[in-house]
């Protein structure tokens, strides 16, 4: 079966986004034996942001759901990567709403899992990209995120050395110089303008977007990814668990036509 072709085509991401308010998006798939709850966030990393409660409240009605279900039949699934434990306020400040999720299923007793490629995986499965273009979206994508962390944030230049030397750990990167000033001339060679710190990058990284190199590496990734992720969620819903996500509301709203087919 061609997942890809039961996703939304990104050309209606836009339309179809507007549908939603500012909330996070929930979407639920259920028969007389499992359940499943997504829950597409927004990556905040404020403590105080209104999602969390939301998140808790949802999350308290999935366990409600599957209470007489044993914790074997139950999952929780995240984005990005496995989290360490930290308590409810580091969780979200260090690791947005995966960590947080992390901690709500370890205090329930719930395995987690992420479905998820790294960023390795990804390159092998994506050989054709330009291995420049795929660098620059890996720090934008990062430095998007670090514009998220709430004040007093990190010194930028020491965390962005701090991302140069864990990138050149990675075999992809072999004999690569990575620097910062080697992405600011990246970025002028790609998208022919200068990098600028206080400027907003999303609309660059946003996989739903054309019109840079960058968008294409973007939707490229996320197409993957989003495959991926679907798959594993129709895997664990055939082996009859109860499954609880936690994705971007981008992953979520691209996901939902074809779980709604591939689940029902």
């Amino acid at each position: 079966m061609d997942i890809l072709k039961l996703l939304l085509p990104r050309n209606e991401y836009a339309a179809e986004e507007q549908k939603y308010d500012w909330r996070p998006v929930m979407f639920e798939v259920k028969n007389d034996k499992q359940v499943l709850f997504y829950f597409g966030a927004n990556h905040s990393h404020n403590p105080a942001d209104p999602q969390y409660p939301i998140l808790k409240k949802y999350w308290n009605k999935f366990l409600k759901a599957t209470k007489n279900k044993d914790r074997k039949d139950k999952i929780v699934l995240v984005e990005g990567c496995l989290r360490p434990l930290e308590d409810e306020e580091k969780a979200i400040i260090n690791g947005s709403e995966g960590s947080f999720m992390t901690l709500l299923a370890h205090e329930a007793d719930v395995s987690v899992v992420c479905p998820d490629f790294n960023n390795d995986e990804l390159m092998e499965s994506l050989p054709d990209l330009n291995k420049d273009e795929v660098l620059l979206y890996w720090f934008l994508s990062w430095f998007n995120n670090f514009q998220k962390r709430i004040e007093p944030k990190p010194n930028f230049e020491k965390s962005v050395q701090m991302w140069c030397e864990n990138q050149k750990q990675k075999k992809i990167w072999k004999d690569t110089k990575i620097s910062l000033l080697r992405l600011k001339e990246l970025y002028k060679k790609i998208l022919d303008k200068d990098f600028n710190e206080k400027e907003n990058q999303n609309n660059l990284i946003n996989p739903n977007k054309i019109g840079t190199p960058i968008n294409r590496v973007a939707s490229a990734q996320s197409d993957l990814r989003d495959i991926n992720i679907t798959t594993e969620i129709l895997r664990y819903w055939n082996e009859g668990k109860s499954i609880f996500a936690v994705f971007g509301r981008g992953h979520l709203i691209i996901q939902k036509p074809a779980l709604r087919k591939l689940l029902s």
